[in-house]
């Protein structure tokens, strides 16, 4: 009984995963972590309606597959060398976000350097993963690594103006005063990057010197969901908009939640027609116990 109710629950849709991931961030405005300014202006309005049209794309592109993003198992071999191309795909939004930081003035207070610096760790781990740990089995098509530097770069000039411009410098200064938030944000945001890091590593040494060929993914919380590193990337980001307290980071988290929910709900259907003798049917997709 205990089996078939997990196979129910791995059939949940998309709309499962998306929901708790939004309701996170619910529970998180209700706790008082999400500032909201006095009043909306136009470009508050941009943020909330380019948030809302990225996770509508992100539904339709990746998990209804009208125009889904082609890299890793889901497509054919490129003229990219893939550590190249997946290394440019972390590399440029971290420029792109540096780089609008000093435009818009290099602000330099506590709250300022404390969001820059986990923006930067972020991306500073991901390239490095991209050099010393991941293995390839093909390269990258030059239109995935456009794309989703593309996607990330958004996020970056997203992150940067909701951080360093929407908010005055008042009340980004205020924004540190509750110490247990930004302990509590750090914790979510450490555990997400030590989640994602370690279940990478099991993924990189499952083959053995010289294989390309795909295993069935096994240890840590692979038991639990079939992506556990795309519920340590969600959490890391999810901790950051804790951190970082203003609404825009959160319409940054939310569209995140809707393509790694696509993602995985893919992953998870390519492992059971893969493999005759995948053991995980009961196997959930990101979110434990959920989804």
């Amino acid at each position: 009984r205990i089996q078939i109710l997990f196979e129910l629950m791995g059939d949940r849709s998309w709309c499962f995963g998306f929901g708790f991931g939004t309701i996170l961030a619910g529970l998180c405005y209700l706790n008082g972590w999400v500032w909201l300014p006095d009043k909306l202006g136009l470009d508050g309005y941009a943020l909330v309606g380019l948030g809302v049209t990225v996770s509508i794309f992100n539904y339709l592109n990746e998990y209804l597959l009208f125009f889904p993003l082609k890299y890793s198992k889901f497509a054919p071999d490129g003229g990219v060398p893939a550590r190249l191309g997946w290394f440019i795909m972390y590399f440029a939004p971290m420029v792109v976000y540096l780089i609008s930081w000093k435009y818009i003035g290099a602000p330099s207070s506590s709250y300022d350097i404390l969001v820059m610096s986990l923006y930067c760790c972020h991306f500073s781990k991901r390239c490095l993963e991209v050099i010393f740990l991941h293995k390839y089995s093909k390269d990258c098509l030059l239109e995935s690594v456009i794309q989703v530097g593309s996607f990330y770069s958004l996020g970056a000039v997203v992150t940067a103006y909701s951080s360093h411009v929407l908010p005055d410098s008042t009340a980004r200064s205020a924004f540190l005063d509750d110490s247990f938030r930004i302990k509590f944000g750090l914790g979510v945001y450490s555990f997400g990057q030590l989640c994602n890091l370690y279940h990478h590593y099991l993924l990189a040494t499952l083959r053995t010197p010289g294989s390309f060929k795909y295993v069935i993914p096994k240890g840590g919380l692979f038991s639990l969901v079939i992506c556990p590193q795309y519920l340590g990337e969600l959490l890391s980001w999810l901790g950051f908009s804790i951190v970082g307290y203003n609404f825009g980071l959160y319409l940054c988290y939310i569209p995140m939640v809707a393509y790694l929910c696509a993602r995985a709900h893919h992953t998870y259907r390519w492992y059971q027609s893969k493999f005759d003798d995948y053991p995980y049917s009961y196997t959930l997709k990101l979110w434990p116990f959920v989804y």
